[in-house]
């Protein structure tokens, strides 16, 4: 097993427990707001869904274009570094409205998962068609973080996951 293939079966063993520990729980539970002005959890889930789609896309795109790729700089990875750190502690900021704003008003929870598990299998499956020299150029770029190689967007996907599996648990036990 290669190295993004691990780091795939790292964010798959965390997703696996989300659903597992959710399962108990009916589509009204995880529709609902427990509290005011908050997302959801499936709302939540939703969202890191969107997130990973749209940097598969991007992906896509950037890496059709691969004479355009450029290195990943320190100031990426310092930043990298900050935003996780932050996030860590619970702050949180605005994403792109992309990944933020007109939501359905209602999900399927089993929708949500197979959703996310065939987005996951197509990312990995793509990033398994790069070489090494494409994965390690900047093919994201982060609104916050600026340019990313494959490595530090999966790193991304991980404490971006974990930070809102703490929102999820706050509002699951509000349930």
């Amino acid at each position: 097993m290669n190295k993004v293939q691990l780091e795939f079966q790292v964010l798959n063993n965390k997703l696996e427990k989300l659903f597992e520990r959710l399962s108990k729980f009916s589509n009204e539970q995880l529709n609902q707001k427990v509290i005011d002005g908050k997302w959801s959890i499936n709302e939540n889930i939703y969202h890191l869904i969107l997130a990973e789609k749209g940097t598969e896309k991007y992906i896509r795109t950037k890496t059709s274009y691969p004479d355009t790729l450029v290195g990943v700089n320190i100031l990426s990875r310092i930043k990298s570094f900050v935003l996780e750190s932050f996030l860590k502690l619970g702050v949180s900021y605005k994403g792109p409205a992309i990944v933020t704003e007109n939501f359905p008003d209602h999900f399927d929870f089993r929708e949500l998962k197979k959703d996310w598990i065939d987005s996951r299998k197509s990312f990995l499956e793509y990033a398994q068609t790069l070489n090494d020299e494409i994965l390690s150029k900047g093919i994201f770029r982060h609104a916050i973080i600026g340019r990313m190689d494959i490595y530090m967007t999966l790193h991304f996907f991980k404490f971006h996951f974990d930070h809102h599996k703490k929102i999820i648990h706050k509002l699951e036990s509000k349930l």
